[in-house]
């Protein structure tokens, strides 16, 4: 188990050239023992406790708060999913009697084919002093306990606090004082990023001529080292390199990509802007990368191979360059549930498509 404090300022898109910003303020990524805090770049934190790393079966709660004063903590909680005796242990469980320190402290009513159920707020207002006082909180169905630890939920609702400007407020979780909340720092508006529209079947990869595709790998090698791309060069072997992949932007822009490293249980990708025709002028779109699809390249890459936790990032088309819109994880690798239990982001975006279209 990771017992260490682990504090990251998430600034994801500056480290890669030819991508643009939406905005500059980046989100807040912290972990200690078996909690872990996702601020984004709008102030909004959400605070994930799981069960002790090994132990099962496997729960989770999540903890939400907007920025800005007087605002509630919304929270859920998951019964592990992600093995057969998991799903099992939750089958035709209606209902959870909470429990700390041997004292019932409420009852959650589980919401029927739901991944996760809400908390209310009396329940809510009970669980929180126990995060901070007790060993553990325990989730009964009366036949079946889920232990959730609060090994971290102290240092990781301080960093909450901190994050939001809550220390010494009387809206702090962790450290409360007497002071009003009403000079505190109030939400940002996420960016706005309009989305430019790309050709229809754009997602089915061009299918590049022979001498057109040298010329192009010609271009790119004069930018793109081996060491930043192995797949764009031939190995040592003799193996040719990886192909290019190619998807029209506009008519006179495409997207350009190659597989660069392929992993375990993950694959690593570059993708280029470069002119239809030649000269193509490459400019990079990022490394990293996935996929790409309606003019959305995607980052998204599991934490291990059991597929319990990824990181993602989202960078998109706007007509002249792709802009980070997106940054999150699924939080810890816990086993939770397939594909991770939440989505904890650390950057988000408002993305408009042409006709104000929000998606």
């Amino acid at each position: 188990m990771n017992t260490g404090l682990a504090i990251i300022l998430l600034s994801g898109a500056s480290a890669l050239p030819g991508l643009g910003h939406a905005a500059d303020k980046p989100g807040i990524g912290f972990s200690h023992k078996d909690w872990e805090l996702a601020c984004d770049n709008t102030g909004t934190c959400r605070a994930a406790g799981y069960q002790v790393d090994g132990a099962e079966p496997a729960v989770s709660l999540l903890l939400v708060r907007d920025a800005g004063a007087k605002q509630a903590v919304s929270a859920k909680i998951q019964l592990g999913s992600y093995a057969e005796s998991d799903v099992a242990l939750a089958a035709n469980v209606s209902h959870l009697v909470i429990k700390s320190g041997g004292r019932k402290l409420g009852t959650i009513d589980l919401v029927p084919g739901a991944q996760s159920s809400p908390l209310t707020g009396a329940t809510l207002a009970v669980i929180l002093p126990a995060l901070l006082q007790s060993s553990s909180v325990v989730f009964s169905s009366g036949k079946q306990d889920w232990t959730l630890s609060t090994a971290g939920a102290s240092a990781v609702l301080l960093k909450m606090d901190e994050a939001q400007g809550r220390i010494g407020t009387v809206g702090a979780l962790v450290r409360k004082g007497g002071k009003p909340e009403n000079g505190m720092p109030q939400p940002s508006v996420a960016p706005v990023v309009i989305a430019a529209a790309v050709p229809k079947h754009n997602d089915k990869d061009l299918l590049l001529p022979g001498p057109q595709r040298a010329a192009l790998l010609k271009e790119l090698r004069k930018t793109t080292s081996r060491e930043d791309c192995e797949g764009l060069y031939p190995s040592e072997d003799g193996e040719k390199a990886s192909e290019l992949g190619a998807h029209r932007l506009s008519r006179t822009k495409l997207l350009v990509s190659t597989v660069c490293e392929t992993y375990a249980y993950n694959q690593s990708g570059m993708f280029w802007v470069v002119n239809a025709t030649p000269p193509f002028d490459p400019v990079s779109a990022g490394g990293d990368a996935s996929g790409y699809e309606d003019g959305e390249i995607s980052a998204s890459h599991k934490g291990r191979g059991l597929g319990d936790c990824w990181s993602s990032a989202v960078y998109t088309w706007d007509g002249r360059q792709f802009v980070w819109t997106k940054e999150s994880t699924t939080g810890m690798c816990r086993l939770v549930a397939p594909g991770g239990a939440w989505e904890l982001p650390t950057y988000v975006t408002t993305v408009r498509r042409s006709g104000n279209t929000a998606r």
